[in-house]
């Protein structure tokens, strides 16, 4: 008997091997043109990660989650919590809009407005979408490496009640518990999670064990709550609340046992809306976003950090033909950074159009933008998808995106100019999937790139400007998910990335070649054994190439033991070769850790 909660790969894969043809598992994907649609049906190249592959592997945070694909590098600044970037297509994290539940997560008190991924645990999320290439004609701004949405889990017919402990290495502990229940016309899921850990020193020397000093630890606190009321058969109501309590120890640059350092950040997220349903395909729905961003003690500074965006959206969507629909709406948009003191505006309309007409499917997105301080955009995407046959299909897609220049840009402009622009994108990718393999090629070329310049002579005179040239992400991507023999899950990715700047030099911290594999046994009643292994290629850390922090692969496991329906244990191992390592030069990484847990479902 296989295991209840088998990953939607292992799932899927165990299904067809065994023709099952009383089950049908089809993923559905809402950020690829912000309605719900079938996988299958989506042109855009999307990786979906679900919560049963979470719980499967233990994952902790967000940012752990995306470490289990091969096409998402990460670099880390230490242990759990601390600073981290992902580099979706060679793109930096500034490049891609992160939503919780569609609230806007990227947070404008960063440099770069990118979104803090290592803040977010799992325990409470359904699944997490990523839809890759240039989405600006869907999203707007900075949605040019793609869209990252999380979503949260949501209450039942019955009553369920969950939790979860765990404890291990660096003396970590794991503690989650939710209710969520769905009682006649009133929905409701609570999820409440904490993680203490005494970590490790994030700052240690290349070559040097983060053992060796002092360690710097990390605690989170992370309250969800979703409800939704069903006015009318028709009409309902809804709202959530995210709110995170999190404190980072962090070191100095270069000075490993500074014990000082501590930021206190607290982010705050929440949303109200309401749908009216037209019939079972039709809707019209409006939705009030506000997310906050506060920080206290950051890098040492004085000074809290507070940050806000307020989002208001309008949107429908319409079938006018059995297999063709329109998603049409438009949105207003308010961002603040109180350390910057800036301001900005911006309001956009939006239409997607998607056709299916036997084995192709066309969709077509355009967007346009007003912005206070900038200038308007108008941006799109157009993407197909053709089925030779089940096992055979071929997908394209073409898009402009850009990112404007984030709160902390605009108050550091050079002396030399008056202004900032967008950055500019065309992205093309092309998949070919047969059967379980399938091959995706991408090309992005960035135009007007925001850098910062330093006078040559005066090096502290500088700012932000435009620099001339085209920078160029291109790669390709290879993916193989099977039951390769009874009870047997396969699962292998690769990733080629050349990422080259304006002047033709190779961009830091983007390895070249990145490669993953899980290897799943669900061949005992009560058992699940699972290995993974993740490489790493050469990656440096600076321009220059003389930092290098690739060339190493990681391996772990886990072991699941299902007790009874309701009681679950696990033991997971990770790094188990100790290996010593570095993704970021200066910063400490976990040696050889295991954790021992527990699940309750009832």
């Amino acid at each position: 008997m296989f295991k209840q909660t088998l990953s939607l790969v292992a799932s899927a894969t165990l299904v067809a091997s065994l023709e099952a043809n009383t089950l049908t598992l089809e993923p559905i994907v809402i950020s690829a043109s912000k309605t719900e649609q079938s996988l299958k049906d989506v042109t855009a190249n999307v990786d979906v990660i679900t919560s049963d592959e979470l719980e499967e592997r233990h994952i902790t945070s967000v940012i752990d989650a995306l470490k289990t694909l091969s096409n998402i590098p990460i670099a880390q600044n230490g242990g759990v919590g601390s600073q981290s970037s992902f580099f979706l297509r060679g793109f930096s994290s500034e490049n891609a809009v992160v939503l919780v539940d569609g609230i806007r997560y990227n947070d404008p008190t960063t440099p770069k407005g990118q979104a803090q991924l290592e803040q977010l645990m799992v325990n409470d999320i359904e699944r997490i979408e990523i839809i890759k290439g240039a989405q600006s004609g869907v999203w707007g701004a900075n949605a040019v490496a793609g869209v990252i949405n999380i979503i949260t889990k949501k209450a039942t017919e019955k009553l369920r009640i969950g939790a979860t402990a765990e404890y291990g290495s660096y003396a970590t502990t794991k503690l989650g518990a939710n209710i969520s229940q769905r009682v006649n016309a009133l929905s409701y899921y609570f999820g409440a999670n904490q993680i203490r850990t005494n970590g490790f020193s994030s700052s240690t020397p290349k070559g040097k064990s983060p053992d060796d000093y002092e360690a710097d630890g990390y605690k989170n606190e992370t309250l969800n709550a979703k409800l939704s009321y069903d006015v009318t058969p028709s009409d309902t109501l809804n709202a959530q609340l995210h709110f995170i309590d999190a404190f980072t120890q962090y070191d100095a640059y270069a000075q490993p046992n500074s014990e000082a350092n501590e930021i206190h950040q607290i982010n705050r997220l929440g949303s109200i809306g309401y749908v009216h349903r037209f019939n079972l395909e039709d809707s019209l729905s409006a939705t009030y976003n506000i997310s906050s961003f506060d920080k206290k003690d950051p890098l040492g500074y004085t000074t809290a950090f507070k940050g806000r965006h307020k989002e208001g959206t309008l949107q429908a969507s319409y079938h006018y033909a059995p297999n063709s629909f329109l998603v049409i709406g438009g949105n207003a948009l308010y961002s603040k950074d109180t350390i910057s003191s800036k301001e900005l505006d911006s309001k956009g309309v939006f239409l997607t159009n998607t056709n299916r007409l036997d084995n192709l499917i066309v969709t077509e997105s355009i967007r346009h933008d007003t912005y206070d301080m900038f200038r308007d955009k108008t941006t799109g995407k157009i993407g197909a998808k053709y089925n030779f046959t089940d096992e055979v299909s071929f997908s394209t897609n073409y898009g402009t995106a850009y990112r404007v220049p984030s709160l902390y840009e605009i108050m550091n402009i050079h002396p030399d100019i008056t202004a900032l622009n967008a950055e500019t994108t065309k992205s093309f990718d092309a998949t070919m999937q047969y059967k379980h393999l399938s091959f995706t090629y991408y090309n992005n070329l960035v135009d007007n790139l925001i850098g910062y310049v330093s006078d040559p002579v005066m090096w502290w005179i500088g700012g932000y400007t435009q620099v001339e040239g085209k920078s160029r992400f291109e790669g390709y991507e290879l993916s193989y998910k099977n039951t390769i023999a009874s009870n047997i899950v396969l699962d292998l990715g690769y990733n080629h990335l050349w990422a080259k700047n304006q002047n033709n030099q190779e961009i830091q911290r983007r390895a070249k070649d990145t490669f993953r594999s899980a290897l799943d046994y669900y061949g005992f009643s009560k058992w699940q054994l699972g290995l993974n292994a993740h490489y790493i290629g050469t990656r440096y850390d600076d321009l220059a190439q003389t930092k290098q922090t690739g060339r190493y692969t990681l391996w772990g496991a886990v072991v699941n033991y299902d007790a009874t329906e309701s009681l679950s244990f696990y033991l997971k191992g990770d790094n188990l070769s100790d290996k010593l390592y570095q993704e970021v030069d200066g910063y400490g990484t976990a040696g050889r850790s295991f954790y021992v847990g527990l699940n309750a479902r009832f």
